[in-house]
């Protein structure tokens, strides 16, 4: 297989976080013999908060998947958090088999929501918060554009140790508010493979709800993991196995349905 045709994890941070999030998990698919990549949202850290949210994040994801796709690359996208609302609204027109109806190369073959949104079209952040911040949300007064977090021992980080936990907590940016009040613009579980990755010990999104996102996903690839909101950090080997899985489930999917 051709490095431009040859698959590749693509993943998609959560709110407040970089790229380098997922380092460790991306190095053991690369010693495992897998192509990564991580993508930064326009809105960590943006100096036009007001300006700079989801929209923005999904137009800046959307370009990179698509440059992916041209090539002809297999693309198994990873949303972590807030970057389910990001993945699913730039997944559109993405996927695999809708590209082929059209007699296009490459394409998304598997969606893995990762302790993740997931947002009817229409609805926003907020929205799935039921129109309540949550308590470890912090904004100012007057209002600066920006969330920040707190508490990110105990609500992202708790089963890494402290001087790691500290390590990740340098790395936090502010996120635009705006982000999280724009609305999200497409449902891409109708039309292409999905699988949702649930952390078991998650504090920030516990696993009750994220069971109930994993219901809108219709009837989705499941895999559970005793981790928490952060299991790059904590459990890179296995989720890395995890996503090795979803690779497999995406590649058999094309097969069923090139004989169908």
């Amino acid at each position: 297989m051709s490095v431009e045709t040859s698959p590749i994890f693509f993943f998609i941070p959560g709110a407040w976080h970089s790229p380098d999030t997922f380092n460790a998990v991306r190095a053991v698919l690369a010693q495992r013999g897998h192509e990564s990549t991580a993508v930064a949202l326009p809105s960590v850290g943006s100096d036009k908060p007001f300006n700079v949210g989801l929209h923005a994040d999904i137009a800046h994801v959307h370009h990179a998947l698509r440059a992916l796709a041209k090539m002809g690359r297999k693309i198994v996208l990873i949303m972590h958090s807030y970057g389910g609302m990001v993945g699913s609204g730039a997944l559109e027109g993405l996927g695999y088999a809708q590209r082929q109806q059209n007699d296009l190369s490459g394409g998304v073959i598997m969606a893995v929501w990762m302790a993740s949104f997931v947002t009817p079209k229409g609805k926003c952040l907020f929205d799935m918060l039921g129109n309540q911040w949550l308590p470890w949300m912090m904004f100012t007064d007057p209002d600066d554009g920006y969330c920040y977090s707190s508490q990110q021992e105990a609500i992202f980080y708790h089963d890494i140790p402290s001087e790691e936990q500290a390590a990740a907590i340098a790395q936090l940016r502010p996120h635009s508010k705006l982000a999280f009040l724009e609305p999200a613009t497409y449902e891409p579980w109708r039309d292409m493979p999905c699988m949702y990755l649930f952390c078991d010990h998650d504090v920030a999104i516990p696993l009750s709800v994220q069971e109930q996102f994993a219901q809108t996903l219709g009837d989705p690839v499941t895999y559970h993991m005793s981790a928490s909101h952060s299991p790059f950090l904590s459990q890179p080997e296995e989720l890395a196995q995890r996503l090795e899985l979803a690779l497999e489930q995406g590649l058999a999917k094309l097969g069923s349905e090139r004989s169908d």
